[in-house]
């Protein structure tokens, strides 16, 4: 959509003269101003007390593990977190039933005195449930690149300053994607499809209501909103410093979190749990899949092929679209097979391969699994 060509002042212009409908807000988010010495957080191992600083490192732990991308913590340059799936103040997920601003926008930057600052706000991050002629939802654990700018050319939000990118449709407008595990899995029904995405803003969904009642509707055909005038004003007041001034935007699963950040792994040995991280591109590696303890996934959505020997397991971390290749050698008379995963889940394959695959890839936390097949021996492999 169109960036209005003129210059506001350092104050953003709020969206209280512009919007069609009560600007009443809904309930306020009490994380939003930080103004107690600690503040509770459900970890994966319990609740603790942190404070701002010790949120701050949290926030960017979880981000740059999950992606993979450095946050940039220079000072008074702006960085968004999206927890897709968990609450303000929790990292668990909880379902992430549709239509609800049940996620949670996490605003990060260190002020020009070195302080970290922290501000969390309930949020939608998935489409809303209505009938627009197109909804598409942001595919996660990525970064994204936005900008302080303008909110169909209306009031100033965070713009979307990439230009396209893969995303998942919900063209019957249910406010989720069926038969899919957040964009992962192909969808149950003809009606969801992969196409090219734009102009993904964060923006204002003027809401009346409780938190836990209002919907998010018309407000979203998959951009990211926040639930009425007051966590909105908050946020943009704080997230405002220029216009044009880039602010990069990480959307996370709560479900797909770096897990050493809560339980770090003793060592990577190619389990799901402690996957071998491909750290740069090409790279290759060597091993044998027949002593691997690991035997999770025997069969994959893209094949009927049995694979229910071990296999070895490695993430990619991607800030990029291109083409991935991954090769495998294998010594006779072993017989190893190449995926590639959207995700931990064997019904997340995209591609498959005896020898070699290759696929048009986008940035992510995609994984490569070398299965075994039953009743051979042993394996060698390199990828590149």
């Amino acid at each position: 959509m169109a960036t209005r060509r003129r210059t506001p002042a350092r104050t953003p212009r709020t969206a209280a003269s512009a919007t069609r409908r009560s600007s009443r807000p809904a309930r306020r988010s009490p994380r939003a101003p930080w103004t107690e010495p600690t503040r509770c957080f459900e970890l994966r191992d319990g609740a603790y007390y942190l404070t701002e600083d010790e949120a701050y490192d949290l926030y960017r732990a979880l981000a740059e593990a999950t992606t993979g991308v450095p946050l940039d913590a220079t000072p008074e340059v702006r960085t968004v977190i999206g927890l897709r799936g968990a609450y303000p103040g929790t990292f668990t997920w909880h379902g992430n039933a549709p239509d609800l601003f049940n996620d949670t926008l996490a605003l990060l930057w260190i002020d020009g005195d070195g302080a970290a600052h922290v501000r969390e706000f309930p949020a939608g991050l998935d489409t809303g449930a209505y009938a627009y002629d197109t909804m598409l939802s942001l595919r996660p654990n990525m970064r994204y690149h936005h900008t302080c700018g303008w909110h169909q050319d209306t009031y100033n939000a965070l713009h979307m300053g990439d230009d396209a990118y893969r995303v998942r449709d919900d063209a019957n407008s249910n406010g989720h994607w069926d038969g899919d595990r957040n964009g992962w899995l192909p969808p149950a029904t003809p009606l969801d499809f992969d196409r090219e995405g734009s102009a993904h803003n964060i923006h204002l969904a003027c809401v009346d209501g409780p938190l836990g009642a209002v919907r998010v509707g018309m407000w979203s055909a998959g951009c990211q909103v926040l639930a009425g005038m007051a966590d909105w004003t908050e946020f943009i007041m704080s997230a405002w410093t220029e216009e044009g001034d880039g602010v990069d935007y990480f959307l996370l699963d709560a479900r797909d979190l770096a897990p050493e950040i809560f339980e770090p792994c003793a060592e990577r040995d190619g389990s799901h749990r402690c996957p071998f991280l491909v750290d740069a591109l090409p790279f290759s590696a060597a091993g044998d899949t027949a002593i691997s303890e690991e035997s999770a996934f025997d069969l994959y959505n893209c094949s009927a092929a049995d694979e229910s020997g071990p296999e070895d397991v490695y993430l990619l971390l991607l800030d990029a679209s291109g083409t991935l290749t991954v090769t495998v050698e294998a010594a006779a008379p072993a017989d190893v097979d190449v995926h590639l995963l959207d995700g931990d889940d064997e019904l997340a394959c995209l591609a498959r391969g005896d020898t070699e695959l290759t696929y048009d890839i986008t940035p992510g936390r995609p994984r490569s699994t070398f299965d075994l097949s039953p009743s051979r021996t042993a394996r060698r492999r390199s990828r590149r």
